[in-house]
C-alpha cells in the first residue's frame, strides 16, 4: 500500500485497495473519527462502524470494487464520479453510478459522503444495504 499526501492521490489509492476485499487494507486511509453518509446504508460514524459495514459487503457480494472515473482536487476537498461494481454470488453485476464527497485531512479521509444514482438498482439490493448497516456481525 502506497500513500500520497495529495488527496485526489489518497482517494484513488482508497478505491484501489477495495477490490482487495480486505478491510484491514483500508484502515490506514481512514481518521479514526470519520464519517460517512451513504444514501441507502446510512451514516456511519467511526472507523470501526464504517469498516464493519464493508466487511458485510465484502461477505456479501462476490464482486465488489469502486473506480474512481473522474477526480477533481482542491485543497482537502475531492469530488469524484465513481463507479461501484457488486455482484452476489449467481447474481448479474450491478453498476452504481455517484458522486462521492471527500475530506481528507493529515493525509487520511475525514468525511465521505455519496450521492448514488440509485434508479437501476432493484430493490431487493436497496434492501440488503439497508440490513447490512444497522447488522452488528
Amino acid at each position: 500500500m502506497i500513500k500520497s499526501s495529495m488527496p485526489g492521490a489518497l482517494v484513488q489509492a482508497f478505491a484501489k485497495e477495495i477490490a482487495f476485499r480486505d478491510v484491514r487494507r483500508l484502515e490506514s486511509y481512514l481518521a479514526e473519527h470519520v464519517a460517512a453518509r451513504f444514501e441507502i446504508a446510512g451514516d456511519f460514524s467511526g472507523r470501526s462502524a464504517l469498516l464493519g459495514f464493508w466487511r458485510r459487503l465484502f461477505q456479501t457480494y462476490s464482486l465488489l470494487e469502486l473506480h474512481i472515473l473522474k477526480c477533481v482536487a482542491e485543497d482537502d476537498l475531492v469530488i469524484a464520479e465513481s463507479a461501484y461494481f457488486l455482484a452476489a454470488p449467481r447474481s448479474a453485476v450491478l453498476d452504481v453510478r455517484a458522486i462521492s464527497v471527500f475530506e481528507v485531512e493529515q493525509g487520511v479521509i475525514t468525511h465521505w459522503r455519496d450521492h448514488a444514482d440509485l434508479a437501476e438498482v432493484p430493490k431487493s439490493d436497496k434492501d440488503r444495504w439497508r440490513r447490512l448497516s444497522g447488522a452488528r456481525w
